[in-house]
């Protein structure tokens, strides 16, 4: 599948690139100064102004994946615009496929897609939302437009492929014993390992025996956790013996440890951090502040401007301090492009304010922005991929932010009966742009016959973007009373969902591997990214090493020099 355009996601060019696939179905290949359409302005249900235009007809095979794209441009209207793109089917259903920020004087690309759920006829629109009505007539300008298909087997294909893909990158790094090469290429999940084995004498140890080991994943894929993890025996060694990368679903709100005002009870979320060190299970903090006003403690909600920002620095500075150089990361604002609790009280730059003071309390630690329905809602305009970079980027350039170390929290509450996975990719390759680490925090699917296949395609999705360096799943065992996402049974046994998660843990690491070196003594292998664990024996002679090394993304080749003794 092409990349081309995913540098460019995001960015006004005086001239659009050309169309990806050639155009696919559609065949909008030919650069032609751009088409100028227009048409009638309309008021949609929700009040908005709508501009839409229909681009083309064309038919769809169910099952198959469609990926979207266009550059456009507006002109007439304001200077900048959401612009969508949406399938309507012919009994009028609508589903929408992505969006951009559209401009006039340059080119925007358009990303989006559709996983059709029927085989039929749509017509892809293009519609422009406007929150305040103007007597201008409203312009689309629209050029290299492509609609490419891809079977559900293709798209599988690529997963798998991407995650022996090589992306370029500008770094170097050596270390003892396990050299690693001078390259500007790191792969996204696995790497090729040499070994080179000889005698003591340095000549080549041909038919050496190497057994690996993976003792740890690189790739941190988890599981949140609840407080039933305190007393819950069964739970522990449930959750223990799977994963190594935890959020508590509760236990750090704030409702949770300061219920009444200046009585702070870190009983619990204590319990809970103290078992998952003594377990190397890595914790990611959810959450300092969330900007819904639901869920505040009660004393807090109707607060004056002067106490909320008394009793929020407070709260701040407490649970952070309190958990310093303990978390990989914070959700410093949960939430805030649904909603704006701190803002409309404490004024619009109180997320910014808020992880400026976080930064500076524990600078260390990732400092995550996380917002639910970027990644699993296309009907959802409020928290967009444009819309959740540009906020993020709002808040890195608050006075104090520079050397905030950032990353990007997307929940992943998939609630929808097919998940478009297209439109999915399209906003994961957005977001991408920005460089920065791309966590899935809270990735469930709630029922449905189809639940455990949904769930897998979803997995997979975020696990073969490069992009994206951690997945963290909200489900459990119902003894803990995990309803929505049931990975147990009451006896703890895997649920059809568990044996995904059980599945795709075994299949992202190596394992237990083992190889015979050549006449050179050399073997090759690609691994997963993690630690490892290697012993190399030989038939002819008495003797065995064993030596401990990395697996990472960063250089392109590693190879492991070893040496018997004898």
């Amino acid at each position: 599948m092409s990349t081309e355009n995913c540098i460019i996601v995001n960015q006004c060019l005086a001239a659009p690139k050309r169309a990806q696939y050639g155009g696919g179905m559609i065949g909008f290949n030919q650069r032609t100064n751009g088409s100028t359409l227009s048409s009638e302005l309309g008021v949609s249900n929700d009040g908005l102004h709508n501009t839409t235009l229909s681009l083309k007809t064309v038919k769809l095979e169910k099952g198959n994946l469609y990926t979207f794209s266009a550059w456009v441009q507006i002109s007439n209207g304001s200077e900048s615009e959401t612009v969508a793109v949406a399938f309507k089917a012919s009994n009028g259903e609508l589903v929408h496929g992505g969006e951009t920020m559209a401009k006039q004087g340059c080119w925007s690309l358009l990303k989006g897609g559709i996983v059709a759920e029927f085989t039929g006829v749509v017509e892809i629109l293009l519609m422009v939302v406007v929150s305040v009505y103007s007597s201008k007539a409203m312009e689309i300008r629209v050029d290299n437009v492509s609609l490419q298909p891809f079977t559900a087997k293709e798209w599988r294909s690529h997963q798998d492929k991407s995650i022996d893909k090589v992306i370029r990158i500008n770094r170097v790094v050596f270390i003892a014993v396990v050299y690693l090469s001078l390259v500007n290429l790191i792969q996204v999940r696995k790497k090729k390992v040499s070994f080179k084995v000889t005698y003591a004498n340095g000549t080549a140890a041909e038919g050496a025996l190497i057994l690996i080991l993976q003792t740890k994943s690189g790739f941190p894929f988890g599981c949140g956790m609840n407080h039933y993890i305190v007393t819950d025996e069964a739970y522990r060694q449930w959750f223990a013996s799977r994963f190594k990368v935890t959020s508590f679903t509760n236990e750090m709100k704030w409702y949770s440890t300061e219920k009444t005002r200046g009585v702070e009870n870190y009983t619990v979320a204590d319990a809970m951090v103290n078992f998952s060190e003594q377990n190397g299970i890595s914790i990611r903090g959810h959450n300092v502040f969330w900007d819904n006003r639901v869920m505040q403690p009660k004393w807090v909600k109707d607060l004056p401007p002067a106490e909320l920002m008394k009793a929020a620095t407070r709260r701040l500075n407490s649970v952070v301090s309190r958990y310093a150089g303990r978390l990989i990361g914070w959700d410093v604002m949960n939430e805030n492009l649904h909603f704006r609790f701190f803002e409309d009280k404490l004024g619009e730059n109180a997320s910014s304010m808020f992880y400026s003071m976080a930064y500076h309390l524990d600078p260390s630690t990732t400092l995550f922005m996380n917002e639910y329905n970027t990644i699993e809602n296309s009907k959802d305009h409020t928290a967009t991929a444009c819309k959740y970079k540009e906020e993020l980027e709002k808040i890195l350039s608050f006075p104090g932010n520079a050397g905030l170390k950032a990353a990007i929290g997307l929940e992943g509450h998939f609630r929808d009966p097919k998940p478009n996975i297209a439109f999915m990719r399209s906003a994961l390759d957005i977001l991408g742009t920005m460089g920065l680490p791309i966590w899935l925090t809270e990735v469930d699917v709630c029922g449905g016959p189809d639940q455990a296949h949904n769930l897998e395609d979803i997995l997979r999705e975020g696990y073969s973007h490069p992009a994206v360096e951690g997945i963290i799943i909200f489900g459990g065992p119902i003894a803990a009373g995990f309803k929505c996402m049931t990975l147990a049974n009451y006896d703890f046994e895997p649920t059809p969902v568990g044996e995904v998660v059980d599945k795709l843990i075994n299949e992202w690491k190596s394992g237990r591997r083992q190889v015979r070196t050549d006449s050179r003594g050399m073997s090759e292998i690609l691994l997963f990214h993690g630690d490892y664990r290697v012993k190399v024996s030989h038939p002819l002679i008495n003797s065995s090493m064993s030596i401990n090394f990395k697996v990472t993304k960063e250089t392109e080749n590693i190879t492991v020099l070893l040496q018997f003794d004898a």
